[in-house]
């Protein structure tokens, strides 16, 4: 990893990470008619389990304001969500957004650009976050398959790089915790698309995109053949980094519903297998220097200015959300 101007010394440093709100997918927007965007708690709570802060990045905002933000957040997350990627699939539904797809180009051209002027600045993709990195670097939806309903926790497959100690992500990952991560469940997939392996020679991203893990596709009958897609990936030279699967659910989505598919990974062992992704990218965002210009500037960012709702007790898939109107902005 290139560190550019990122300190390698921030023991101590308190990062502040944003985290950019997706748009109402179908079942949100019906329980919460008349608002736009959501953030699920799960996200900072995992987050904020590791040391800290999170700021709420908005949707729908003109390339500017991302510049701007992008100056005093320390690193941003992209999580995942339902939403349609392209205009002439929110036409047929006008009620359904999908500003978040803009907003996640904005910020991905942003830090491409911040890292390659030797500014550090970290992003990590989850789930359909990973799959907008992708489709960005690759400029097209092309590079994302449909890859069969995956809506269960799994473990790690490794890929050769990945064993051999080319990674930035697995670096401090003892032995003894990478020999768990293919044996126990604790990968929590909720995807339908996913990045296929052989897409990712076929646009040419293997040249700045490594490959730490893997999994096969799921098929309708035996006889169909299976793909092998990408669970996680970072990008060679700047601190880009993505998941197909949750790490997030396995700590923070425990079980309230009945149809938990991802109970498997609500062990002692799969939180900690799972929060070490956290923690990687926590002390990532701890190397970037950015500043508020003031402590009482940041105070009106944090998300604790917001108040979650338990969307759980609704039967949505996350047991709490904070949701937005379209005009929210930061207090002043």
């Amino acid at each position: 990893m290139e560190l550019g101007q990122g300190e390698r010394n921030s023991e101590g440093r308190v990062p502040n990470i944003g985290v950019m709100c997706m748009d109402l997918a179908k079942g949100l927007a019906e329980l919460y008619e008349g608002n736009y965007c959501h953030m699920s708690a799960n996200y900072v709570k995992h987050l904020e389990a590791s040391g800290a802060l999170i700021v709420p990045i908005w949707i729908g905002r003109e390339r500017d304001y991302y510049a701007q933000i992008m100056t005093k957040v320390n690193g941003i997350l992209l999580p995942g969500g339902a939403v349609y990627l392209e205009d002439s699939e929110v036409k047929e539904k006008p009620e359904l957004t999908n500003d978040c797809v803009k907003s996640a180009r904005y910020i991905y051209e942003l830090a491409m650009e911040r890292n390659e002027a030797g500014n550090y600045f970290p992003i990590w993709g989850t789930c359909l976050g990973f799959q907008l990195l992708l489709i960005n670097a690759a400029k097209t939806n092309e590079v994302r398959t449909e890859c069969g309903r995956f809506f269960k926790a799994l473990p790690l497959h490794w890929s050769t790089d990945s064993i051999e100690g080319n990674s930035t992500m697995l670096a401090d990952l003892s032995p003894e915790l990478a020999e768990q991560m293919q044996k126990i469940p604790f990968a929590c997939h909720q995807h339908r698309y996913c990045i296929e392996v052989e897409n990712l020679h076929r646009y040419a991203l293997h040249k700045d995109w490594r490959i730490l893990a893997t999994r096969e596709s799921a098929t309708e009958s035996p006889s169909e053949p299976t793909k092998r897609f990408i669970t996680l990936i970072e990008h060679r030279r700047f601190p880009i980094f993505g998941s197909q699967f949750h790490p997030e659910r396995a700590a923070h989505e425990l079980g309230l519903l009945e149809n938990d598919n991802c109970s498997a990974a609500h062990t002692r062992l799969g939180i900690q297998l799972a929060q070490y992704y956290a923690e990687f990218f926590v002390e990532a965002c701890r190397r970037n220097t950015n500043r508020f210009s003031s402590n009482e500037e940041k105070l009106r960012y944090l998300i604790f200015n917001w108040q979650p709702v338990f969307s759980g007790l609704k039967h949505s898939n996350c047991m709490q959300c904070y949701i937005f109107p379209r005009d929210v902005e930061y207090p002043q």
